[in-house]
C-alpha cells in the first residue's frame, strides 16, 4: 500500500465526503471537516476559503490513477483502440471527481479565479483530444467528410464531465467507426 503524506491524506479523506454531494455550502462544510476528522476552522486555516479545499480536490483528482489511465490510454498504439480507453478513463475520472469539478464550475460563477484549475484541464483535454483525431485521420479512421475540428469538437463533447451521465448508461461503450 502507497503511504500518503499528511498532506494528501487532508485532501484524500475528505473526497469521499463530498462524493455524491451537490454542494458543499451550509451544512456541507461540516459534513466535509467531520469526514476529515477535523473542525470547520481547520479545514479554513489549511485551505483558506471553500474555493479552496475544491481546487485542492481537483488537482488531486488531476494527479490521481484516473488521469494516468488517461495518459496510458492517449499512448495506445492503435487510435481506435485508444479512443475507445479514452472514453472509458474518461467516464472514471468523472465519477471519481466530476462532482467536485461540477462545484469549482458552480464557485467559479462568484470567484471567477476559482475555475483557472478547471480552464487548464479543459484546454489540455483539447489538446489532447486534436492530436487522438490527428492520428485517427491518418490512420483513414475518420467518417468521410468529418473533417478534423469537427471529429475533435464531437470528442470533446462526448468525454466532457456534461455528456459523462448519459455515458454511464452507455458501459461499455464501443466505437465501430472513429
Amino acid at each position: 500500500m502507497i503511504e500518503l503524506s499528511r498532506e494528501e491524506r487532508e485532501v484524500e479523506r475528505p473526497r469521499d465526503a463530498v462524493q455524491h454531494r451537490p454542494t458543499l455550502l451550509g451544512e456541507r462544510d461540516r459534513v466535509f471537516a467531520a469526514a476529515a476528522g477535523v473542525s470547520r476552522a481547520t479545514v479554513f486555516n489549511r485551505f483558506g476559503s471553500k474555493p479552496g479545499v475544491l481546487q485542492a480536490l481537483f488537482t488531486r483528482g488531476m494527479q490521481g490513477p484516473e488521469m494516468q489511465a488517461i495518459t496510458e490510454a492517449l499512448a495506445i498504439e492503435d487510435p481506435v483502440a485508444a479512443l475507445e480507453a479514452v472514453i472509458e478513463a474518461a467516464c472514471a475520472i468523472w465519477e471519481a471527481y466530476g462532482d467536485v469539478h461540477l462545484q469549482l464550475q458552480a464557485v467559479g460563477t462568484l470567484e471567477p479565479d476559482a475555475t483557472a484549475l478547471v480552464d487548464e484541464q479543459r484546454e489540455r483535454q483539447r489538446a489532447e483530444l486534436e492530436e487522438l483525431t490527428r492520428r485517427l485521420a491518418k490512420a483513414g479512421r475518420l467518417r468521410p467528410g468529418l473533417g478534423q475540428a469537427r471529429a475533435t469538437a464531437a470528442r470533446h463533447m462526448l468525454t466532457s464531465l456534461e455528456s459523462f451521465p448519459a455515458e454511464a448508461r452507455l458501459r461499455p461503450l464501443r466505437a465501430p467507426d472513429a
